[in-house]
């Protein structure tokens, strides 16, 4: 085992550092406003009383690897949130942060030592918590659940499932999310008047919307072909493909766009799914059309949301706050651009779904080496406080009296921290995620419109709330497990990642049939695709039926 991580380590190039502070807002009023916010918080937060609930006289220190993302502060020095939680807890929280880009290899790295030499927490991201686990690195947490009744309740009874692995157990301490909505299909609403159409209802209204975008110079440049009539993002790896024109097809897909659950309770790849076929030959006919255009398949949400700015993409699904877009069109002089949230794409037999936010989210797990030490128990108790009343307004609000205020007993952010939205709330540490944490509904709603009152959102922050909270309501649906058998972490990169999504890709570019398509995944499946399935379908099964794989 230790060749493996000794071919991931000697891979690495160069292993990123955790970054500074910084401002993503640049040098505004505000951003100079959140700068003080942030002295000011780590100022009160040296002063901040001892816990009631939970305080460890004697400290407990907490050494872990982490990834960071997105420029969050990581040092101590840097934001208010792990000095204010030794204040409280007398726990020392000790990360090394990592960027993204490369974290896998960092994990490798960092496993070639001796159990003993582990750092207490680790976060597994795409290295996985099933390998992790399968090579005794990392201990399963179901038999202390008693000592983590804030996280069990803010998972809930209903999650439950979304929180275990493919084995049944427990391993990763979660962050856990209150909003459901995230996503949204969004289009050009004054591209939508220019084609003198209506709102999309039906696949054919959508065809004709695509159709009229590609047609027609409607950013009137006098270049009737730089329009993008449809763009999703998708994962690096290429396995998330055009999820949302899935679910317009039926097929409800996991997270990673791979799985899905049949009506008879089947829980196969999607490849087997009834209406993939048709699926499959819509999108072939999508990109020949040029509706999906080339590149379709590398769209990251960096490069949509330029599209979405620069007056060339006429519909996409994407977080649905990017449709604060809409202010750069305008000024750049585009003055009657407006990106409204939409429904779900309605398929051809009629189905209309979004996936929900994924509630929960893998975090942390606590190492052999923490166990070894006799630290686990503590470990855990401290994140049981960190989703206690007490630790979730740390996490979500900052210290009272500096980032927040209490009305009718109620905490109410101040308004100067929120007026650019989440980006100084961030900067400043408050609900730091790459720590993870119980995100509040009402803290997310204070950030998303500043403070307003829905009746006082502009019409680009009202189709935000539309989009998140309105529109999609009635078409979530829960994300399927990915389920990591012993055959899918084995044959998942070869299988899956470089084969049949190498493939599906190529179908739909018109590089290969659809005729050789299939018979290429027939091939992939005599290669062991067929034990992913069967595997997988199995678990499924057992976890419906109340057993737990051991």
């Amino acid at each position: 085992m230790r060749k493996k991580y000794l071919a991931a380590a000697l891979a690495v190039m160069l292993l990123f550092s955790g970054c500074q502070a910084k401002n993503p807002s640049g040098k505004t009023d505000e951003a100079f406003q959140a700068e003080q916010m942030n002295e000011d918080l780590l100022a009160a937060s040296e002063s901040l009383p001892k816990s009631e609930q939970l305080y460890f006289e004697e400290g407990l220190q907490i050494t872990g690897l982490g990834v960071t993302y997105d420029g969050r502060p990581t040092s101590f020095d840097g934001c208010y949130y792990f000095p204010a939680i030794e204040a409280m807890t007398g726990v020392h929280v000790s990360i090394d942060w990592q960027e993204s880009e490369g974290y896998s290899s960092a994990v490798a790295t960092t496993l070639l030592v001796g159990k003993e030499e582990l750092p207490d927490i680790i976060n597994p991201t795409d290295f996985g918590v099933m390998e992790l686990a399968d090579d005794g690195l990392i201990i399963p947490l179901d038999a202390y659940l008693e000592l983590m009744p804030d996280i069990v309740r803010a998972v809930g009874e209903e999650h439950m499932d979304a929180w275990r692995s493919s084995d049944g157990h427990i391993y990763t301490i979660p962050s856990v999310s209150t909003i459901r909505g995230s996503f949204s299909m969004m289009l050009r609403q004054d591209w939508l008047e220019a084609l003198e159409m209506d709102l999309p209802e039906t696949w054919q209204d959508w065809l004709a919307y695509w159709r009229g975008v590609r047609d027609n110079d409607l950013n009137g440049n006098g270049d009737p072909s730089d329009e993008i009539p449809f763009a999703l993002a998708e994962s690096a790896d290429g396995e998330r493909c055009l999820t949302l024109l899935l679910n317009a097809f039926g097929i409800a897909a996991s997270n990673d766009t791979q799985f899905c659950v049949l009506e008879d309770g089947t829980y196969t790849m999607i490849y087997e799914h009834p209406r993939y076929p048709a699926f499959l030959e819509a999108m072939s006919e999508l990109y020949a059309e040029g509706i999906l255009v080339e590149g379709y398949e590398s769209f990251s949400y960096a490069s949509i949301e330029q599209a979405m700015g620069n007056n060339t993409l006429g519909s996409t699904m994407t977080f649905a706050a990017s449709g604060a877009q809409t202010n750069t069109l305008r000024e750049s002089g585009v003055e009657n651009a407006l990106w409204i949230s939409t429904q779900p794409v309605a398929g051809p037999y009629g189905d209309r779904m979004i996936q929900e936010r994924e509630l929960i989210s893998p975090i942390w797990c606590i190492t052999a080496g923490a166990y070894e030490k006799g630290k686990a128990e503590d470990i855990i108790r401290f994140f049981n406080w960190c989703y206690t009343e007490e630790g979730s307004r740390l996490y979500n609000y900052g210290i009272e009296g500096v980032s927040y205020t209490l009305e009718n007993g109620e905490p109410v952010l101040d308004k100067a921290l929120i007026a650019n939205g989440f980006a100084d709330y961030r900067a400043v540490g408050i609900n730091y995620e790459p720590f993870g944490g119980y995100w509040l509904q009402d803290a997310y709603m204070q950030c998303l419109f500043a403070g307003k009152t829905i009746e006082d959102l502009t019409d680009v922050q009202y189709e935000t709330y539309n989009g998140l909270f309105v529109r999609n309501n009635a078409f979530f649906y829960a994300q399927p497990l990915t389920i990591e058998t012993e055959s899918y972490v084995k044959y998942r990169a070869p299988l899956i990642t470089e084969g049949v999504c190498k493939l599906r890709d190529q179908a739909i570019r018109g590089e290969i049939s659809l005729d050789e398509f299939w018979s290429g995944y027939e091939t992939l499946k005599e290669r062991g695709l067929a034990d992913v399935i069967a595997d997988a379908d199995a678990y499924y099964r057992n976890m419906m039926a109340g057993g737990v794989h051991s």
